[in-house]
């Protein structure tokens, strides 16, 4: 199935520098990406879909090809309405590795036509994560190196630094 564009799917809470490496990545090998921010009802995020949504506009603004949407359904729902047959992921570490091979195959059950490419992130991100950034900002350190500039903006308003 060609598919118009490639997803990239993620709560985004917030955009890291590992995000934009995958993004980068992903428009060299597709020119299309859509940045799907899902919502997930298990996690409480610290922005909003609409202030996360800003965030990775801003910050992909010079990268043409990149699309930014939100949903709160399954992916693979997402996927169908939109035509779209593959969706890439970021992995950091084997972890990371086993998780979206485990959701691959979960999610190749309710949409047999969905492929998954795993892009492995640069090294200096394999540490980094939206988790990482929220708890050092939690202890009063702002990791000015690991998010875009208007990500900290907004992190320094969020946590008063």
């Amino acid at each position: 199935m060609k598919t118009p564009f490639v997803i990239y799917q993620g709560t985004f809470d917030p955009l890291t520098g590992g995000h934009l490496n995958i993004i980068k990545k992903a428009l060299d090998l597709f020119g299309q990406v859509r940045v799907l921010l899902l919502v997930n009802p298990d996690k409480q995020p610290l922005f909003s879909v609409q202030e996360r949504k800003g965030m990775i506009a801003a910050a992909t603004a010079d990268l043409p090809g990149v699309s930014i949407d939100s949903d709160s359904g399954l992916l693979v729902d997402y996927m169908r309405r939109h035509g779209v047959s593959v969706c890439v992921r970021g992995v950091r570490n084997a972890e990371d590795c086993a998780y979206e091979l485990h959701n691959h195959a979960l999610s190749r059950q309710l949409y047999p036509d969905i492929e998954t490419l795993l892009l492995p992130c640069d090294p200096q991100w394999h540490e980094v994560s939206s988790s990482a950034v929220k708890a050092a900002c939690a202890e009063g350190h702002l990791p000015s190196e690991w998010v875009p500039p208007v990500v900290l903006a907004a992190l320094k308003k969020k946590f008063y630094l």
